[in-house]
């Protein structure tokens, strides 16, 4: 149902064949027209993707939300997430592995293949050889259990050598962990690029 506003002289929704709406703070009147959807391979391959990487991101996404450096200016971390790995949405290939959940200019931690003991996961990792961490800074450790929706996420200081996960992971889990270093400069955040490791039992 659409309003008419002949005060304001302001038109929104829709009336008969016209649609009026505002674009860039501006009133606008269109012709209505029903969207064109054609459904190509390439289309839904990008939506597949969308979809998958979205489901999986939330997953973890609020858990990291004061743990993070992304710009998220007008947008969930999820999304700026999301954002950060366009190309693969745009290439249609969703890869856990090359996924990107930090971003910086922070050296990249350095870390060992994960093991597993009584439903544990232990990240090992090696202290970082830059110079230019602080006493704040730590490593985020985020371990994904995707096919029963179980997530952990642990802070470590730099130097402590590994970061261990106490959730109830499954012994035959398959787990994606995600590492990046986080910093502060002054009131901002500065972070790594993440790096990725997955432990098969």
């Amino acid at each position: 149902m659409g309003k008419l506003n002949l005060l304001k002289g302001r038109y929104t929704g829709k009336v008969g064949e016209t649609v009026g709406a505002k674009w860039k703070d501006k009133s606008t009147l269109r012709t209505f027209s029903i969207p064109t959807n054609p459904r190509t391979s390439a289309q839904q391959s990008v939506r597949n993707v969308f979809a998958s990487m979205t489901a999986f991101v939330a997953l973890f996404a609020d858990q990291i939300k004061y743990l993070s450096a992304l710009n998220t200016s007008g947008m969930s971390v999820r999304n700026a997430i999301i954002k950060l790995n366009k190309d693969q949405v745009k290439d249609g290939t969703f890869n856990k592995a090359n996924l990107e959940i930090s971003r910086g200019g922070l050296q990249k931690p350095t870390v060992s293949t994960p093991t597993a003991d009584a439903g544990k996961i232990t990240l090992p990792f090696s202290a970082p050889t830059a110079t230019n961490f602080t006493n704040d800074a730590k490593i985020v450790v985020v371990f994904v259990d995707a096919e029963n929706s179980i997530v952990d996420v642990k802070e470590a200081t730099v130097d402590a050598g590994n970061v261990i996960s106490a959730a109830l992971f499954a012994t035959s889990a398959s787990v994606d962990v995600y590492a990046y270093y986080l910093d502060k400069r002054g009131s901002s955040k500065i972070a790594s690029v993440s790096v990725y490791q997955s432990y098969t039992a």
